[in-house]
């Protein structure tokens, strides 16, 4: 039996956020859908973590896509360790 396909998860909507830097940022949503049609793992596959914003965690997965609907950025994952 196959395992079964992980469900997109949301990671990010517009508006203001606060990086780790401390500096203060504006996304709108053309922002974020122009993030989803440039990502392509074949680059670099951004990797799944726990702890955020801790960013050199051990992967837990990858995310294979990235897409932008209904107001916030999904990203579609793939080889999840559970």
């Amino acid at each position: 039996m196959r395992p079964p396909v992980p469900k997109p998860i949301s990671i990010f909507r517009p508006g203001r956020h606060t990086a780790m830097s401390g500096a203060v940022l504006n996304f709108s949503e053309g922002d974020l859908a122009a993030s989803a049609n440039a990502y392509d793992p074949a680059l670099h596959e951004a990797p799944l973590v726990v702890g955020h914003p801790t960013h050199d965690a051990p992967a837990y997965g990858w995310v294979s896509k990235l897409q932008y609907r209904e107001g916030e950025l999904e990203a579609e994952p793939h080889q999840v360790d559970c």
